[in-house]
């Protein structure tokens, strides 16, 4: 038994007749005579009452139809799948991202963008350090990255698309001097007590904080480390210490928490999109192409507000 003998077969059942069965088939009559015998035979039943006039279905017959059909629907229904699949009308995207990228006006933006244009595609986000998902995507646990970088990072494993610029900041209590100060260096920072994320969090600005600081001839007194941004804030709210962080987790709103920005010239991160190099996957491309077309349609200066986002891309 074959699909072709379930399309014959279905198709006769429709018409009650073998001349049109046939014509909507676009065959002979007698290729369609032998496949609906030789279903007749293997199944050990007879499926039609044939006489000259008519033909009908025996009891049998219109119980095989519905299986049939069901068999062919279901059928039918894979091959759409699997072709939305592969033009990347549906399917699973699995998206890695910061905690601190989701609080940029982009990240909501590209997300329902995204769902909006192709609501077929399941979507699933993954809160992950930037050094988790540069192993997420080696290891294809994740399809694309949305991670933080002091540099657009070179590797030939990894396609990097650059979003935005960021800037650092430095989260204090209102009471603070360092408010005053006209420009607010890095150097500044000697000797004050700091809260920081600790080195194995694999957060994108570790490295480039320790350098920033290593530059200006100190090493940070860091009293306290914290995984958790907001965390990170409220502790520079309470006057524990002061915090360099991203600039989009100004939006914590907390009481007695200020912010300045860093006027060192090192002093800025990039929010970039990564993606394992010759990713086949149409999902990632059509999310990178939805991404690079708004980027490019942006005339203001790249800053932390991303541009509005055309879901018809």
């Amino acid at each position: 038994m074959d699909l072709r003998q379930l399309r014959y077969f279905v198709t006769l059942c429709e018409e009650l007749h073998f001349r049109r069965a046939a014509e909507k088939l676009n065959i002979t009559q007698a290729p369609l005579s032998v496949a609906i015998k030789s279903l007749e035979t293997e199944l050990g039943a007879q499926l039609f009452h044939r006489t000259q006039r008519r033909v009908s279905l025996t009891q049998v017959g219109a119980a095989f139809r519905q299986q049939a059909s069901a068999v062919l629907d279901q059928l039918d229904r894979s091959i759409e799948e699997i072709r939305e699949m592969v033009s990347g009308e549906a399917g699973q995207l699995r998206i890695g991202f910061t905690t601190a990228s989701s609080l940029l006006v982009f990240f909501p933006q590209i997300i329902r963008a995204f769902r909006t244009r192709y609501p077929k595609v399941d979507i699933r986000l993954h809160d992950l350090s930037s050094q988790q998902q540069i192993a997420a995507l080696e290891n294809r646990d994740i399809d694309v990255g949305l991670l933080r970088s002091p540099q657009i990072p070179v590797r030939s494993d990894i396609h990097f698309v650059q979003i935005l610029q960021d800037p650092l900041i430095v989260a204090m209590h209102a009471d603070s001097p360092l408010l005053a100060r006209e420009k607010l260096h890095i150097a500044d920072l000697r000797g004050e007590p700091m809260i920081f994320y600790p080195r194995n969090s694999g957060v994108g600005i570790h490295e480039q904080f320790l350098r920033l600081c290593g530059e200006a001839g100190f090493v940070p007194n860091i009293v306290q480390e914290v995984r958790e941004s907001a965390t990170i804030i409220s502790l520079a709210a309470s006057g524990l210490g002061v915090a360099v962080v991203p600039s989009e987790l100004q939006c914590i709103n907390v009481p007695n928490i200020r912010f300045k920005p860093l006027a060192d010239e090192g002093a800025m991160t990039y929010l970039v999109m990564a993606s394992r190099a010759g990713e086949a996957s149409t999902l990632v491309a059509n999310l990178r192409r939805m991404v690079q077309a708004s980027i490019a349609r942006s005339t203001a200066p790249v800053d932390c507000v991303f541009p509005s986002i055309d879901v018809q891309d």
